[in-house]
């Protein structure tokens, strides 16, 4: 299943691993997810990471809807990933990247916040898409496709100012620090010290990951 293989991915890349599985998490209907989220406004999106308190502990659930996950299956990414698929192959890998940024803090007894969750899924989406698309021979230059990526995007309108400004200044802290990491690393996945960064960054709190990006910038 392709969520797996997106979890043990992330798992290895920063030396990481959860107790959990995201398929055990993970429901594909958006009016189970509504249901879950009652008292939300209704979004349109295709992914989101559901939180309900309860008795001192979260309930987390997982919706990915149906249709990325059934597009995936019939256009496989790890056979090819272009045009026809990238978008939808970004919006499990962020929904995966939220599951296990968010179960890898807990059982560290680590608070994390809306912000980090989305800072930390748009590198992993940057830094995953470009080494799956070199591995197939898709891309050559790590800038030109760092321009397009972040670029190249859209911000759907969910009626909520505050996450939308969120996801704005998410998206912009990433496009710094993977910008820095093409050019500190042009050879990335085979130099060591590029795993090394990758896996500091991703323990550092909030305000360690923008000061980093700042200092790096400097």
């Amino acid at each position: 299943m392709l969520l797996a293989a997106l979890q043990r991915h992330l798992s290895q890349l920063y030396e990481a691993p959860i107790e959990h599985r995201v398929m055990d998490f993970l429901v594909t209907d958006a009016r189970t997810a509504q249901a879950l989220e009652p008292d939300q406004n209704s979004r349109s999106n295709s992914e989101r990471l559901l939180l309900r308190e309860s008795d001192n502990a979260i309930d987390i659930t997982l919706y990915i809807d149906d249709r990325v996950l059934t597009s995936l299956t019939n256009l496989n990414p790890y056979v090819q990933l272009d045009c026809r698929n990238l978008n939808d192959f970004l919006i499990a890998l962020e929904g995966v990247s939220h599951f296990h940024y968010l179960i890898w803090h807990a059982m560290h007894a680590r608070q994390v916040t809306q912000f980090e969750l989305e800072l930390q899924a748009e590198i992993d989406k940057f830094v995953t898409a470009t080494l799956l698309l070199k591995q197939q021979g898709t891309i050559d230059d790590n800038e030109q496709f760092h321009d397009s990526f972040f670029t190249d995007i859209t911000f759907a309108d969910d009626g909520d100012v505050q996450s939308g400004q969120r996801y704005r200044e998410a998206n912009h802290y990433a496009a710094k620090y993977c910008r820095s990491l093409t050019r500190r690393f042009p050879a990335q996945h085979r130099q060591p010290t590029f795993i090394n960064e990758l896996r500091r960054f991703y323990r550092l709190s909030q305000n360690e990951k923008i000061r980093s990006i700042e200092r790096v910038l400097s």
